[in-house]
């Protein structure tokens, strides 16, 4: 993989020297890493206080990165998701720690309609509705998109077993940032959201491989592809078995 757009850090980095700041109300942000694992640093950055762009930004890799990776482990591949070649626009997509990424624009003009995406910041789903004003002329994004504000560690119920694909972008990362035990429920979430033969594609630099690889074990994941040879921020694909 090409370098990554931004790299996050678990380090005491210039990000880091006022991360006291960002440690606001929120009792759970105290158990947290790095200031990218609070929650309140991520509802800065979206009312426009933080380190990046407020209305848009592609966490670590841009569609075009994403895409090949998806073409081969989904429409290219059919036994990956359902021992049969999808039609793209039946695949159901569901997107992590949305942000403010501008993906899923992307992956509805490249035929991809049934997309769900979920964020803890109101501040992210808010900035998602404004970036989802720029589909097609004609589209509208709430016959196209399931916008939700979400705790990954504990997803709606009557998502189970709904998606075929998972694409999350850094979301891992910012979780593990944000305390002990917080990927790991994640994960399992993300398990019983994912229909049997559905693919996880993760892509992440900063989840331990040791917690990586406890987390997608070998009982209810198989791995596709392992990132961990790739330039800082890899591409890790998992399969529900």
């Amino acid at each position: 993989l090409e370098e990554p757009l931004y790299q996050f850090t678990t380090s005491s980095s210039e990000f880091d020297k006022d991360y006291s700041k960002f440690q606001g109300d929120d009792d759970e942000d105290a158990n947290a890493r790095s200031q990218f694992g609070t929650k309140s640093y991520w509802d800065a950055m979206y009312e426009g206080m933080g380190d990046f762009d407020a209305d848009e930004y592609s966490w670590y890799y841009g569609f075009e990165v994403v895409k090949p990776y998806l073409l081969d482990y989904t429409a290219n591949d059919g036994a990956v998701v359902s021992n049969k070649k999808q039609d793209k626009s039946t695949i159901s997509i569901l997107i992590p720690g949305c942000g403010n990424d501008p993906m899923l624009i992307d992956l509805y003009n490249a035929g991809y309609h049934r997309l769900t995406a979920f964020d803890y910041s109101e501040g992210a789903i808010e900035r998602q509705k404004s970036l989802l004003e720029y589909l097609p002329s004609g589209s509208n994004y709430v016959d196209i998109v399931e916008l939700s504000v979400e705790d990954a560690r504990a997803l709606p119920k009557e998502w189970e077993q709904s998606f075929d694909v998972i694409i999350e972008k850094g979301a891992l990362d910012a979780i593990y940032l944000s305390g002990d035990g917080n990927f790991e429920q994640s994960v399992e979430e993300f398990a019983r959201c994912l229909k049997s033969g559905g693919v996880c594609m993760s892509f992440s630099g900063v989840v331990p491989e040791e917690v990586r690889r406890d987390g997608f074990d070998g009982k209810k994941w198989k791995w596709l592809r392992d990132g961990s040879e790739d330039l800082k921020a890899g591409c890790f694909v998992l399969r529900k078995i």
